[in-house]
């Protein structure tokens, strides 16, 4: 009887635990399969007058921001691995120093994970979608 109890408690363990992992894969945010659009602008503002470094559209089939950035070679973009997630070093050209500036941060106006949180989470956590614009700015002081 006691084995039959304890087979039962495995059971029911296994069936909890599945349900949580299926879970969360469902809710997890997801960015737009397949192929997309996604327009991006980098401003140097630590010239005088800023300057627009690069504006172009790219496409393609990455979810998250972190992933595009890593795969479009033409924004010869460099991100590294901090505690918090991937961190962007450099893109088109300008670099920041993470402890003196410039610093290099980024918004978009119509990116649902950024209006959702009222800002651009990190990059790992932006789901991006057809039709996102970013725009990547090099600042002197925040």
């Amino acid at each position: 009887m006691k084995m039959k109890k304890k087979l039962i408690f495995a059971a029911a363990a296994i069936v909890v635990i599945a349900a949580v992992i299926i879970g969360a894969a469902l809710l997890a945010p997801s960015g737009t399969q397949g192929a997309k659009e996604v327009t991006v602008t980098v401003i140097d503002q630590t010239q005088d007058p800023e300057k627009e470094v690069l504006n172009e559209t790219f496409h393609t089939d990455a979810q998250t921001l972190s992933e595009f950035l890593q795969e479009t070679e033409a924004l010869d973009a460099e991100l590294s691995q901090s505690e918090y997630g991937s961190l962007l070093e450099s893109i088109a050209g300008l670099t920041q120093d993470m402890d003196n500036g410039p610093w290099l941060t980024y918004s978009s106006e119509n990116n649902a994970s950024c209006l959702a949180a009222g800002y651009c989470p990190a990059a790992d956590d932006v789901m991006i979608e057809d039709g996102d614009a970013f725009v990547f700015t090099l600042i002197a002081s925040f």
